[in-house]
């Protein structure tokens, strides 16, 4: 009998853990990306990464660490289906989501890059996160950047 009621606690704990998971509301935190403007801070950035297609993910292993002082303003507009990037040396780059998934927002940037580019949204230990990656013409990414959305409209709560 005892290793009975043993049994049926360890099961209790388990699954009242994967309850907890199930309920965690970072999706939600999507929201903070309409009709709001954020700052994309860089910390990490990839030259030229090694892929064969623009599309390609790029993994953390692709990504160093930089001091370099890069700031873009990122707003989000028309309930969040359209981007636009201000930087201090190139034009205004913008495009539309193209994915509207749980995990994270996924961006096609058409306009104001040669040959066009992609940003990506997810959140990291309640943190929104951004990847702005810029492709090239004879290589398929010339740069990806990555680092924190920030600003007083897209705190996570």
């Amino acid at each position: 009998m005892r290793k009975i009621i043993v049994s049926l606690f360890i099961v209790a704990v388990f699954f009242s853990g994967c309850e907890e998971q199930s309920h965690h509301t970072e999706p939600a935190a999507f929201s903070l990306l309409r009709e709001n403007t954020c700052i994309l801070t860089i910390d990490r950035v990839a030259n030229g990464p090694e892929v064969k297609f623009p599309g390609d993910s790029l993994s953390e292993c692709d990504f160093t660490a930089t001091d370099e002082d890069i700031h873009y303003e990122v707003t989000f507009s028309e309930n969040g289906r359209i981007i636009t990037i201000e930087t201090a040396v190139t034009d205004t780059v913008s495009g539309k989501r193209v994915n509207d998934g749980e995990a994270y927002k996924r961006y096609a940037l058409d306009e104001g890059l040669f040959a066009g580019g992609r940003f990506i949204v997810w959140i990291s230990n309640g943190i929104l996160e951004a990847e702005y990656t810029v492709y090239g013409s004879g290589v398929p990414i010339i740069r990806s950047e990555r680092g924190k959305l920030t600003g007083k409209a897209c705190l996570v709560k």
